[in-house]
């Protein structure tokens, strides 16, 4: 029993034995006079009836007691309650404030962060306006291409104009020809550097009718411009882009250079160095010394067994690698396709063999087809790859093959598929 519930309990069983609180008068209103001046009254009214310390009274107010204690738990249970609604109430109001406090500095940092990223992007249009202001003033120059005698020739007025000590108008008008007749190889920050030179050593020479010396290293900034301009070459096919990159090449892209006697295309990215990164492959470009392909047809029968087949009507022979023979020499190394149709004789079974030879192996079967005792038919091909001077024939072995001037029923083909190595 806490303290407050002890006072309540002394204070109403007080009130009852001294009659401040009638248990038994439901119509008794106590008024603050009562409190203050009846207790002496009932006392001796109490004494005088013998109703101090009735066992009826007591129970009355024990039983009173009793109530008050369990509304007093009660108001206890709900004061405990309120407070800890009240606690997480300010639990979460406290939560609240400092989620609103941390978006508050959220925001704060977010429009700090596009205040800097809007003056970096005014700084970077204004480097931009800068750069096309620059690029503007070369265009003229760049975009003429002129040949080294165009260069030269301007040179040459140039040159006339400083040994006549002509006026700045007259050297402006040198310095614009010079200008439009320079090359675009150069690459531009060595054309940028050499032209600055080559206006500010001239115009202080005709302003001052300069001396020799000063003619003299005029002359030197235009034999460099003259070496910028100029074609590069080491004499040799490029095999890579590091040998582009020499030669002056400056603008990456797709090139074909020469690898293991080929031609092959390779990115090329110049904004690298000479490593992995500078060189990318692409692929093997057809590129063939010379066009090798053929078409031959018989206009007649031939049945001379164990003989080359030969051939009267050749339609097509670039190359010339096919003789009338009918023996294929082959004028390059790399890959053949050959193909071969026929008709077999009637009551004659027709067998044809293909038939390759070699520096090292002599004529070898690789191939062959065959008809039937009736008009039927038949037909090989061959994918090889051969040498230089490797031979291929078609031999027939047994029966005959019918054909005539108006069928053309016979036809030997071959083409050169890729070339291996290139004669460079």
């Amino acid at each position: 029993m806490t303290k407050l519930s002890l006072v309540v309990f002394v204070w109403i069983w007080h009130c009852a034995v001294y009659g401040q609180l009638p248990l038994n008068n439901v119509d008794y209103n106590p008024y603050t006079s009562t409190f203050l001046s009846q207790p002496t009254k009932q006392i001796r009214a109490a004494r005088a009836t013998g109703r101090l310390g009735n066992p009826q009274n007591i129970r009355d107010a024990l039983s009173l007691s009793a109530i008050s204690l369990q509304l007093n738990k009660q108001i206890e249970a709900t004061t405990a309650s309120l407070a800890s609604q009240l606690k997480d109430t300010n639990d979460k109001l406290e939560k609240t404030n400092a989620d609103l406090s941390s978006t508050q500095k959220q925001v704060s940092d977010l429009m700090e962060a596009l205040t800097k990223a809007n003056d970096a992007t005014k700084a970077a249009q204004a480097d931009l306006d800068k750069t096309n202001s620059a690029l503007s003033q070369w265009s003229a120059a760049l975009k003429a291409k002129a040949s080294k005698e165009e260069l030269y020739g301007a040179v040459s007025h140039f040159t006339a104009a400083l040994d006549e000590k002509a006026f700045k108008e007259e050297m402006d008008h040198a310095v614009g020809q010079l200008t439009t007749a320079l090359d675009a190889k150069a690459l531009k920050e060595e054309l940028d550097s050499a032209v600055a030179k080559f206006t500010t050593n001239g115009t202080a020479a005709l302003n001052t009718k300069a001396s020799k010396s000063d003619l003299e290293a005029t002359n030197l900034e235009v034999s460099k411009l003259k070496v910028l301009t100029s074609p590069n070459s080491n004499g040799a096919i490029p095999t890579s882009c590091g040998d582009l990159k020499t030669f002056g090449f400056a603008k990456s892209g797709i090139y074909s250079v020469m690898i293991s006697k080929q031609v092959q295309n390779v990115y090329c990215d110049f904004s690298k160095s000479n490593d992995a990164g500078l060189q990318k492959w692409i692929g093997i470009v057809d590129v063939k010394s010379a066009p090798v392909y053929f078409q031959a047809q018989r206009t007649s029968s031939y049945s001379t067994v164990d003989s080359v087949v030969p051939f009267d009507l050749i339609r097509l022979n670039d190359g010339k690698a096919l003789d009338p023979s009918g023996v294929f020499v082959a004028p390059a190394p790399g890959k053949y396709f050959f193909g071969f149709s026929g008709l077999s004789d009637n009551g004659a079974l027709a067998r044809v063999v293909l038939e390759v030879k070699t520096a090292t192996v002599d004529w070898s079967r690789v191939g062959e087809g065959y008809g039937d005792t009736t008009f039927k038919t038949f037909a090989f091909h061959a994918t090889l790859e051969l040498l230089k001077g490797d031979q291929v024939r078609l031999v027939l072995t047994e029966g005959a093959i019918h054909d005539s001037d108006l069928h053309f029923y016979t036809n030997f083909v071959g083409v050169l598929i890729a070339q291996n190595e290139l004669t460079v």
